[in-house]
């Protein structure tokens, strides 16, 4: 049927050329559907001539095998290279690189870590004497222009030598040993070389020949070389194994969001074994603008992934969104890991659509871990997204004590656009820096979500923790953004004609900004989202202790070196402090439960004070954008000397059910006005409706080979029926990334589904799901199963 369909439409726009009609949208729909067919048919041809060739030269080798046995040993035979094996399996296991699905699953491809070794077998047509007959040379190309004087291109003198004599940073070769036609190389990887593919190709010759004696064989294998965090000389090197496991091995984490104080855990599988997973990731780098003899630093290979892993400037990995529109895409909250991403990417050869922060961050960890760079997930609470480097998030009110929005069209102190998002996911990898004085060297922070240019691209970091922590601005990459993000000051002004720039600054919260940053813990996962067993705080990672004097002088220190700094914190808060006002804190409130909030007040002046309160629940983004006003209640408080006093509005599941969007956040706002001081005092709380976990069961003995039964369930917690269900499964070794629509699930009914999964081979594994419908969605959960292997 496709064949009659092409042939239709150039029949009929044959037929409009041949009537002297206009082309108009035929013709370029002609066009446009042609080119495609083209690219597609190319692509098949190139698949099918790579895998003709590939026969063809099997069938070459054993041709040559024939031949060659018929034949008498002499030294006056031209030598030739028959075969190459590389040893796929054996060199993996011995680089800790067996984990990846291609050295199983192709015969073209080998992994490996620089600043090791590996070994392979040549087979020739006779048996060599190379101390003194024969000469043998390999050679190891990297990029489309390969240099040795750059450090990608090898070539490496077989002597014959029985030991390595060349230091960790440079190649080596010597023999292992040599049985009848064919002889065993160790060759040993520099541990600066570039990260990437490699070419081999090995050669023979006699010594006394010609150059048009010698027989080269250029390989097709791919020799995938990564950073080594096992080898101490590289600068990557991590000496802590229980870390290696979780930075470098484990292939399923946690990826911490919601709300402080009550985050909660979102499973994410990485998946960097996946076999779609490196080749992309290697992908990534040659399409970066690295240049190949760059792409052995992890400080530039770790800012390049940042940059492309979104795609703003250069048809990166992920589209993001944060509008709620995914009628094109894919809902971020929909991805339950990196595997389904990174494979769409190569396929469709376009960015994928949508992704948010935890989405990029959980993308740029398989990456890095793909490619050898230890690294981790980590999310920051409360998060400030600081537009002009000011180390303020500024916010704003009218001479009433209204919000003013980014409608407001006058100059502001510090601009419209600052922002506090519930939380922000980044990563940290892990690194030397040579480039920065002795210290700052360990975890260093990149951010692939798009937020603000570096050095005119959409990039950022690596940013040293230690940079942060001291505040010092000036050192590379990124540090005055990042500082912002875990410490700004929130500082509020109110609209004031007789000040300076037209408003006057009320207060500065020292303490809002970057409340808590958490990754997950070395070890075990906990499948419990809402469990703290597997979380780490690691805030005082990024900062010293909050409200101690050296917190202070970090940000002091640091608006010395910014001019946008200097402003806000020259100038003295104008508060006036005779009324104290919170908004207390709500824990967890369960999808379909109603809430208060309270709003407390206490005069401590000595007069009486009249405020006025205007109280307002909004469904808000995790970017804390607004979405939906849910409800609003303003009143009036007359407090005595030292009397205290509340005002609370009820906020039911009706009054908010259908405002909600992604993450279920709410931000209750109060903003008092105290009528004899003219002082005015904003409060918020955010929080997140929790909504329940999926429960993962195993149901069957876990034995490789056989089939293995799960069962998945959660209780609808709404009075409405789920429509349009759909599961997301995945469990690298176990199963692919599988999407599984269900039926409707009814009011308050036990959704639960039964499947199979067939495991391969021995394991510890982890198996995730997520669930969405139109009604309720980004449900979770995970479990772990050991898979045994057959008796």
């Amino acid at each position: 049927m496709a064949w009659v369909g092409s042939l239709s439409a150039l029949v009929l726009v044959q037929t409009s050329v041949t009537s002297g009609r206009s082309l108009g949208i035929g013709k370029m729909s002609f066009f446009n559907t042609f080119e495609n067919f083209l690219d597609n048919l190319t692509d098949r041809f190139r698949s099918d001539l790579e895998l003709n060739r590939r026969e063809d030269r099997e069938i070459e080798v054993e041709n040559e095998r024939n031949d060659t046995a018929n034949e008498v040993d002499s030294l006056t035979t031209a030598p030739k290279v028959v075969a190459v094996d590389f040893q796929a399996k054996p060199n993996a296991v011995n680089h800790f690189c067996d984990k990846y699905e291609i050295v199983e699953r192709q015969q073209s491809a080998i992994v490996l870590r620089r600043g090791g070794s590996f070994t392979i077998e040549v087979e020739f047509n006779q048996e060599l004497e190379l101390k003194k007959t024969h000469s043998v040379k390999l050679y190891f190309n990297f990029g489309q222009r390969p240099s040795a004087a750059k450090g990608t291109q090898a070539a490496l003198q077989v002597s014959g030598k029985k030991l390595f004599d060349k230091n960790h940073e440079e190649w080596d070769v010597r023999v292992d040993g040599q049985n009848g036609k064919k002889v065993s190389l160790e060759i040993q990887i520099p541990t600066d070389a570039p990260v990437g593919v490699w070419n081999p190709a090995v050669e023979v010759s006699l010594r006394k020949s010609s150059d048009s004696e010698r027989h080269l064989l250029r390989s097709d294998t791919h020799i995938y070389i990564l950073f080594n965090p096992w080898n101490k000389h590289d600068g990557t090197y991590l000496p802590d194994e229980e870390k290696r496991d979780e930075y470098v091995l484990a292939d399923v984490g946690k990826i911490w969001v919601g709300n402080y104080p009550y985050p909660h855990g979102r499973p994410w599988v990485f998946g960097q074994f996946d076999d779609a997973v490196l080749p992309a990731s290697v992908l990534l780098l040659e399409r970066s603008g690295i240049a190949p003899e760059s792409r052995g630093d992890p400080i530039r290979v770790s800012r390049a992934i940042s940059k492309m892993v979104n795609s703003n400037d250069d048809n990166g990995v992920i589209v993001g969104r944060w509008d709620g529109k995914y009628e094109d895409g894919k809902s971020p909250s929909s991805w339950s890991g990196s595997i389904k991403i990174m494979e769409e990417y190569i396929r469709s050869k376009r960015p994928v659509r949508y992704g948010q922060c935890w989405v990029f961050a959980g993308v740029v960890n398989t990456v890095c871990r793909a490619l050898g760079l230890p690294s981790r997930v980590v999310s920051n609470f409360a998060s400030a997204h600081d537009t002009n480097v000011s180390l303020t998030i500024d916010e704003y009110v009218d001479e009433k004590g209204d919000e003013i929005d980014s409608s407001y069209r006058g100059v502001t102190p510090g601009g419209l656009y600052d922002s506090i998002w519930n939380f922000h996911v980044w990563n940290d990898v892990w690194m030397t820096r040579p480039d920065l004085p002795q210290g700052y060297s360990g975890w260093q922070v990149i951010d692939a979500t798009p937020q603000e240019t570096s050095d005119g691209s959409f990039q950022c970091g690596p940013a040293s923790h230690e940079a942060i922590r001291r505040g010092q601005m000036e050192f590379k990459y990124d540090v005055p953004f990042v500082l912002a993000e875990v410490n700004a000051d929130v500082v509020h002004w109110q609209k004031d004609d007789t000040a300076q720039d037209g408003f006057k600054k009320l207060t500065t919260n020292k303490r809002s900004v970057g409340r808590q940053v958490l990754t997950k813990k070395v070890g075990p996962i906990d499948n419990s989202g809402y469990s703290n067993a597997d979380k780490e705080d690691i805030t005082l990672e990024y900062k010293p202790q909050e409200g101690t004097t050296a917190e202070r002088v970090t940000l002091l220190t640091a608006a010395r070196r910014t001019r946008a700094a200097r402003h806000a914190f020259r100038l003295m808060s104008q508060e006036v402090d005779d009324v104290e006002f919170t908004v207390e804190d709500l824990e967890r409130v369960p999808i379909g439960e109603g809430f208060t909030v309270t709003l407390n007040c206490k005069n401590v002046s000595e007069a009486k004070r009249t405020v006025s309160v205007v109280m307002t629940s909004t469904s808000m983004y995790y970017t804390g954008a607004p979405a939906y006003p849910i409800k609003r209640r303003e009143g009036e408080i007359v407090l005595e000397v030292g009397e205290t006093k509340s005002m609370t509005m009820d906020v039911t599941y009706g009054d908010y059910y259908e405002k909600l969007v992604e993450h279920a956040m709410i931000k209750n706002l109060a903003i008092c006005t105290v009528a004899e001081t003219s002082y005015a005092w904003v409060g918020d709380d955010a929080m997140e409706i929790q909504k329940p976990d999926i429960k993962i069961e195993i149901l069957s003995e876990a034995v490789a080979g056989q089939p293995l039964a799960l069962r998945i369930s959660f209780t609808n917690p709404l009075p409405i029926t789920l429509r349009r269900c759909k599961l997301e499964v995945d469990g690298p070794g176990l199963l692919r990334p599988k999407t599984i629509e269900i039926g409707n699930v009814g009011p308050n009914d036990l959704m639960v589904h039964e499947m199979k999964v067939f495991p391969k081979k021995p394991k510890h594994c982890t198996v995730v799901v997520t669930f969405n419908s139109s009604q309720l969605y980004n449900l979770s959960g995970s479990t772990q199963v050991t898979i045994n292997p057959a008796e």
